[in-house]
């Protein structure tokens, strides 16, 4: 099992096998990973061939970016989530990304923190660490038993279905460009942040993946100001996220505003040449 301690240090990649020799595995696990490890010769694979193993799932079990129904949830059940999650903990980049995040989340003081689809919990077992004295949760509807295994390891973490109550700090980190209504989730997840609470997300609103849903993509230029329309006031950026803070009643009409902007606005972008886009974007949503 992988340790607590082990996710804040730099080894060497390891193998499959010794990443998964002592976590309990669901039936699918066992020869999708075995056929991963003979395809590396028993070697983790490196960050771009995640990518394309989590494309090639998803075009084997036929999921469509239009369309969110049993297909694209057998893939966010399928072993190579576990995978991703194994390799976060290997990963130099990933996890100095967490340990920004976590010395953000700890300057907060806070009491009770959220890491809303949490997935394999890495980050909430090291904020666990670093917060003793906080109640953290990793919302997710379906964990993994090898991540609830490992979140037992740190006394003040554990899986939950659902937000509940208030929260001083939430957590969303790689969440928002996998759902057709960001929006919609903003708004729901933000009701359960107390007031002037804390908000901490993080986004890749780009096609680095297939499950990564175009419908999103006008967000990497228009973001914060959709959230700001809502009520969610941003403040400093940590790492490759943006803080937010909540001043008042959410007022998701004012957003879908700014959505629909958006949209037009990408959609003009998009006609011109690549060395403009951006340019121009940061002109129109710093106005």
């Amino acid at each position: 099992m992988i340790g607590t301690l082990s996710i804040y240090m730099t080894n060497p990649q390891p193998k499959i096998v010794e990443l998964v020799a002592n976590l309990p595995l669901i039936d699918k696990d066992g020869p999708w990973l075995e056929a991963i490890s003979n395809r590396y010769n028993n070697h983790y694979p490196t960050l771009e061939e995640i990518w394309q193993l989590m494309d090639e799932v998803w075009d084997d079990l036929g999921c469509d970016s239009q369309v969110m129904d049993e297909r694209v949830t057998a893939f966010y059940q399928h072993p190579v989530w576990l995978l991703n999650g194994l390799f976060i903990e290997q990963h130099d980049l990933s996890l100095e990304n967490r340990r920004n995040f976590v010395s953000w989340v700890a300057a907060q003081n806070p009491k009770r923190v959220a890491d809303y689809g949490g997935g394999y919990g890495t980050l909430a077992r090291m904020i666990g660490v670093t917060c003793p004295g906080a109640e953290v949760e990793v919302i997710e509807p379906h964990p993994h038993p090898a991540a609830i295994k490992c979140a037992a390891a740190t006394e003040n973490v554990r899986y939950q279905t659902e937000l509940t109550g208030e929260y001083d700090v939430l957590i969303a980190t790689d969440v928002f460009e996998h759902v057709l209504d960001p929006l919609s989730l903003v708004e729901a997840t933000a009701h359960h942040l107390r007031l002037n609470g804390r908000y901490l997300i993080a986004n890749c609103f780009w096609p680095v993946i297939k499950c990564h849903l175009p419908q999103t993509f006008h967000f990497r230029y228009s973001w914060d100001s959709t959230l700001a329309a809502m009520g969610l006031s941003p403040q400093e950026r940590v790492a490759y996220g943006r803080a937010f803070n909540r001043q008042g009643d959410l007022v998701v009409e004012s957003a879908r505003v700014t959505e629909r902007r958006s949209q037009l606005i990408f959609l003009w972008l998009e006609r011109l040449p690549k060395r403009l886009r951006h340019r121009l974007a940061r002109a129109i949503w710093s106005s």
